[in-house]
């Protein structure tokens, strides 16, 4: 329904109306909405798959020599090989005895997340120069809730 002026009917209109513009804004937000709540709620149901695992004989965990190289970098930039205090020549001295055993060094790397990010790059620098074949950077696992990504520890009891 147009409306039109008492004083002239050959003027033309040039106020525009919102209303279908807010209608069509409003019908976008909720599909939105909905589609991204259809998001979260598949990925739940990927991150909640429950397994018991078999028991089998060869499940042992591996040897020591054949184990992944633990190494932790601390808030304070000290470096760790498996839980024991070294520095980045120690590393590497144990890199070369396990390339020497005939098999290719993988390594796991944590390191604090307040560290400069130029340390932890120099210790995944040095790692790859000296051979490591697979090397995996150690993170705290994150789980998405209505509330966002939490901790995992956190959405575990409830805070």
């Amino acid at each position: 329904m147009a409306a039109t002026t008492p004083e002239s009917d050959d003027e033309l209109i040039s106020a525009i109306n919102i209303t279908p513009l807010v209608d069509i804004f409003l019908v976008l937000l909720i599909i939105f909405m909905v589609t991204a709540n259809l998001f979260l709620q598949q990925e739940r149901k990927l991150r909640e798959i429950a397994l018991t695992l078999p028991a089998a004989a060869s499940g042992a965990p591996p040897d020591a020599e054949s184990a992944p190289l633990n190494v932790i970098v601390d808030r304070d930039g000290k470096t760790y090989l498996d839980g024991t205090p070294t520095d980045l020549p120690g590393i590497g001295q144990a890199i070369e005895r396990r390339t020497a055993a005939g098999r290719v060094p993988q390594a796991v790397l944590s390191a604090d997340r307040e560290l400069p990010y130029w340390r932890v790059t120099k210790v995944i620098d040095y790692l790859k120069l000296q051979g490591v074949g697979n090397l995996a950077i150690n993170v705290e696992e994150l789980v998405i809730t209505a509330e966002g990504a939490v901790p995992a520890g956190e959405a575990a009891t409830g805070r």
